[in-house]
């Protein structure tokens, strides 16, 4: 097997931003929609569609025309639905079948099916199932630290999962950044502290979590047992899309597109020389892509960045 170069990672990233210009393909199926809807109900034009849609999602004809105008920015890409909510109502004023709203919310809007917003969906046999695996995947992930990972960051090997935040930052940070090292501010407990919450909440599965994010969880806590097929086979299991050449991220990113070039050279990279060595050039791989796309600002590209990290 040959070595994959830092340049053809680069390459791949450079493509992925001249992809992520087009039209989203999801779009396409949303016009066809909209249309479909306008022939079934004998309506003049795109514009009187959308203020069908609107009084159907709402029931009453808005005070102000420019209130129809979220339908058609909708529909053309340039806005997406402001919740899940409000996603749901298009779809049910678009008449869609269970499999077409399984496509809205997958693949248009980009979440999961499923969504833990009250105390009585912690308690759905499923949800409580969903987070037991998350939960397993944790604990795994916790159990394969290295002892002297450990004490350089000082966290006590029985009171590790306590630390989980600590260690899933310093882990983030080796995907974003060339250094060998964290600065030593960073490597302060403290200095994670401010994405405790936000990782408690999204390890609970609780609220939306999107995903691009939740892909970075699953790598994060699966590397360097992962696999391209091993990640869809999880993606599907919380609700979310697998990953699909042909799919696109809310901002028209082709984020898929590119995982899937970099997991299948990861697994041959594993194949060869094995796992440590795939992993160390996965992070130097996502290491190279993430400097370019920061470069470029195209922030909805950077799957291993959050916030947290600056």
């Amino acid at each position: 097997m040959r070595a994959y170069t830092m340049e053809e990672a680069a390459a791949l990233a450079e493509a992925c931003i001249a992809m992520s210009t087009a039209e989203r393909p999801e779009l396409f199926v949303l016009k066809g929609w909209h249309e479909r809807i306008q022939t079934r109900y004998c309506l003049k034009g795109k514009t009187q569609t959308d203020s069908f849609l609107y009084e159907r999602m709402y029931g009453c004809v808005p005070e102000k025309a420019s209130a129809y105008l979220k339908i058609r920015y909708w529909r053309t890409g340039k806005y997406l639905p402001g919740n899940r909510g409000q996603c749901r109502m298009l779809g049910n004023a678009l008449e869609l079948s269970e499999e077409e709203m399984r496509f809205l919310i997958q693949g248009y809007y980009d979440r999961s099916l499923y969504i833990c917003d009250s105390e009585e969906a912690q308690k759905d046999e499923m949800h409580v199932k969903r987070r037991e695996y998350l939960w397993s995947l944790v604990r795994a992930y916790v159990k394969e630290t290295s002892d002297e990972r450990l004490m350089s960051l000082r966290i006590p090997r029985e009171k590790a999962e306590m630390f989980l935040r600590h260690l899933y930052f310093t882990d983030a940070f080796h995907y974003i950044s060339g250094q060998k090292e964290m600065p030593a501010d960073m490597q302060k407990h403290i200095a994670s502290l401010r994405y405790e919450s936000e990782l408690a909440r999204q390890m609970k599965l609780r609220g939306e979590i999107p995903r691009k994010v939740f892909i970075r969880h699953l790598l994060i806590l699966g590397m360097p047992d992962m696999t391209l097929e091993k990640l869809n086979a999880q993606l599907t299991f919380f609700g979310y899309l697998a990953l699909d050449e042909a799919h696109t991220g809310r901002g028209g990113e082709r984020l898929d597109w590119l995982l899937i070039q970099l997991l299948q050279m990861y697994e041959n990279i594993c194949e060869a020389q094995g796992k440590r060595a795939g992993l160390l050039w996965f992070q130097k791989a996502c290491r190279t892509v993430d400097g370019i796309f920061k470069e470029a600002g195209k922030t909805g590209l950077r799957f291993m960045y959050f916030k947290a990290l600056d």
